[in-house]
């Protein structure tokens, strides 16, 4: 059964530098209506303390495709694609609009609600975009 809470998934995105300056932490937030990436740079001695954070709206109509990683029969990571690769540019480890997310321990549970939800999320609104079209060529505003 789908649920309608939201799913919040910590993550971590490596630093791709050898001295690990571009570590980025953060919480994806599984909405009704949209999905909101929170996330900061890690502080670390060169870059003198914790990054602000920042938050980033992406409609489900922009997710193309949704991987869950596992290892060891649990998940480990989350692969997110975004059709529009400027929405998440910003983010340090993001090539291309790919995003491959290493989930924390503490939200691996989670994880396993995530499928569904984004399955569902992108039919209603492919569903609506579909409506629209049909209304349109008909004449109906």
């Amino acid at each position: 059964m789908l649920s309608i809470d939201p799913v919040h998934i910590q993550f971590s995105i490596p630093a791709h530098d050898p001295l690990g300056r571009e570590e980025v932490l953060g919480k994806l937030r599984f909405l009704p209506e949209r999905l909101d990436i929170d996330w900061r740079l890690k502080g670390s001695v060169f870059t003198g303390g914790k990054g602000e954070m920042q938050t980033i709206a992406i409609p489900y109509s922009q997710i193309e495709h949704v991987e869950l990683q596992r290892r060891w029969w649990i998940f480990r990571r989350l692969v997110l694609r975004i059709s529009d690769p400027a929405l998440v540019k910003d983010i340090p480890g993001v090539e291309m609009g790919k995003m491959t997310l290493d989930i924390d321990r503490r939200s691996r549970n989670e994880a396993h609600k995530l499928r569904n939800l984004i399955d569902f999320q992108r039919s209603v609104f492919l569903l609506d975009e579909h409506e629209q079209r049909l209304a349109s060529r008909r004449g109906h505003p």
